[in-house]
């Protein structure tokens, strides 16, 4: 017999992001394997589409009451749903992992969480609150006491769910260092993608032309550094005249980094694409002749499994996450993090070197389908779920 599944996420398609996306693939990826999946968000975005029930939105002032109104509207909406599922799987291990827990242990369901990032370090990085990498964050907190009290709710969360999906053995290392869980509930899956909706063959792979197309995608937050791959191209365009960076996602920074563009001077080589569908995105992707990741912190960057399922060259920061997907000089290349010439010199270097180009796509093209699809990590997590019922 299949699963009842009931499915907690903060986001859900039309909204753009990462657990938007895999709440929406789980979905139907699970249904379709004969499991049944009801998704419980509280994205009034959602409301439309069959087989998820979004909590209505009120907008009651001022502020907080909106936002106390919204959990309390959401906890009665997980009991509601949850009460025919044989597990609790949250996305989210702030607020919304906080209601998923609570209604998990008020009707005794076993409850999974996935986490991906921590929201406490993001939320004091976007708003400037902190310099600070992530685990050196978490050894000295700062940002106030909203932040406190974030990372206090998340520690209470994760020690308390049943297990914890994680895309990465870095954030396996965080969770069990940094908050004290028992390692033995933590299990690593891969974020996974289907490589029948990456059409680039091999013969496409042709040199760069005169103008030579970057990408970079991304929600446009100061920890993905996207203004000094734009103060690159500024450098590049030198003796490029003719490249362009595609910028897609959007984002609290999208202002000043259009504001940048334009002390820079370089309006025409930047092109803002905003938030974009998923099939938006891979064909821009597909089209792009080098794909670029210059953030300082990653859970498991999906969008460069993307890229490398496209076989668009990546250059990516060498940083704890990204480094289990992009092996340098082996499935792309390496850059310190902050580090403009690093980057200039790998940009550069790839559009000068057309066999390397060659070598390092074919390798992430294999890559991906060895370890980060869909037919081999939807497995895994089925059998992680099956174990709790």
């Amino acid at each position: 017999m299949g699963m009842k599944i009931a499915l907690v996420t903060s986001i859900f398609p039309p909204d753009i992001g990462g657990p938007a996306t895999y709440a929406s693939e789980i979905l139907r990826r699970l249904n379709a394997r004969g499991h049944t999946v009801k998704v419980i968000t509280p994205s009034p975005a959602a409301q439309t589409t069959v087989g998820v029930h979004a909590i209505p939105k009120r907008h009651p002032k001022p502020k907080f009451i909106d936002y106390a109104y919204t959990l309390l509207a959401l906890f009665l909406g997980v009991i509601r749903e949850s009460r025919d599922c044989n597990i609790i799987y949250t996305l989210n291990p702030a607020y919304v992992g906080l209601v998923s827990l609570m209604v998990a242990k008020l009707l005794r369901k076993p409850v999974v969480l996935r986490m991906v990032g921590d929201a406490a370090w993001e939320e004091a990085c976007n708003k400037r609150k902190t310099e600070k990498f992530l685990e050196e964050f978490l050894r000295y907190p700062e940002g106030g006491r909203y932040i406190r009290r974030l990372i206090a709710i998340q520690r209470f969360v994760l020690n308390r769910v049943d297990k914890i999906i994680v895309p990465s053995h870095f954030l396996k290392d965080v969770v069990v260092n940094y908050y004290g869980v028992n390692e033995g509930k933590v299990r690593v899956i891969y974020n996974s993608i289907d490589l029948l909706e990456h059409p680039k063959p091999p013969s496409e792979l042709s040199p760069t032309s005169g103008k030579p197309e970057l990408i970079t995608v991304g929600r446009l937050v100061r920890h993905k550094r996207v203004d000094r791959v734009i103060e690159v191209i500024k450098e590049i365009s030198r003796d490029y005249p003719e490249i362009n960076l595609s910028i897609v996602g959007g984002g609290p920074e999208q202002e000043n980094l259009e504001k940048l563009t334009q002390e820079l001077g370089i309006e025409g080589h930047v092109r803002f694409y905003g938030k974009l569908s998923h099939e938006q995105t891979t064909k821009l992707l597909a089209e792009a002749d080098i794909f670029v990741l210059d953030s300082i912190y990653e859970g498991l960057p999906h969008v460069a499994l993307e890229a490398m399922a496209c076989r668009t060259p990546v250059i990516a920061t060498n940083i704890k996450g990204t480094n289990e997907v992009v092996k340098n000089g082996e499935t792309g290349l390496l850059v310190s993090p902050d580090n403009n010439a690093e980057l200039k010199q790998s940009i550069v270097r790839l559009l000068k070197d057309q066999e390397l180009r060659k070598r390092l796509v074919e390798n992430a093209y294999r890559s991906v389908k060895d370890k980060f699809t869909w037919e081999r990590n939807l497995s895994i997590l089925e059998r992680e779920l099956e174990e709790l019922i």
